[in-house]
């Protein structure tokens, strides 16, 4: 018993000293107006597959004459993932979120953007400057409800149904009830 509850304990703690060691990852999120010739970092994200934290944000230089900015990042493999935004979603009176989807390894496969006007509630992890982060988790897609499985002879045909009755095949003791109930009436009239 002693034993037992010792070895409860000491499993309970590695596997919490476990969740505990989770690695985090860092990711530069930039910001890429569509004239810019490459884009400037907007952030620098802390994440792993709980929470995330915006460890630095600087506000981006957007010309005024552009009406879109990308937002996005380099994959480890030097590919571009991203989306564009108009830039008024960084106007200082609005709040930005920063999505970040991650695969269900807890790496991340895309980010998103969002902005709102101050206020509305955010179910952001951390908050710096505006900027706010947010952790998008894949969801598990629709599963199909099957039909029950058809059944097969012995051979692998279908089985046949059985023809349908008539009406009269079907209900035939109803009308001769009838008809015996109607005889038994009009006998007892003639007396």
């Amino acid at each position: 018993m002693k034993a037992y509850t010792v070895i409860s304990i000491l499993l309970t703690f590695l596997c919490s000293l476990s969740a505990a060691l989770e690695t985090e990852h860092t990711v530069d999120i930039l910001a890429w107006p569509l004239s810019a010739p490459k884009g400037a970092t907007l952030a620098k994200i802390t994440y792993n597959s709980t929470a995330a934290t915006v460890k630095s944000y600087t506000q981006p230089k957007i010309p005024s004459d552009d009406d879109i900015v990308r937002i996005g990042y380099y994959h480890p493999s030097g590919s571009w993932s991203g989306i564009a935004t108009a830039a008024s979603n960084f106007a200082p009176e609005k709040s930005k979120i920063l999505l970040l989807h991650l695969n269900s390894d807890g790496e991340l496969y895309h980010v998103g953007f969002r902005a709102s006007d101050y206020g509305s509630s955010s179910a952001a992890s951390h908050t710096k400057d505006g900027l706010s982060v947010e952790l998008v988790k894949v969801r598990p897609g629709p599963t199909p409800h099957l039909n029950k499985p058809v059944v097969v002879n012995a051979d692998g045909t279908v089985p046949s149904k059985e023809p349908e009755k008539t009406f009269l095949q079907k209900y035939w003791y109803f009308i001769a009830g009838f008809l015996v109930l109607q005889v038994v009436m009009s006998s007892g009239k003639g007396e």
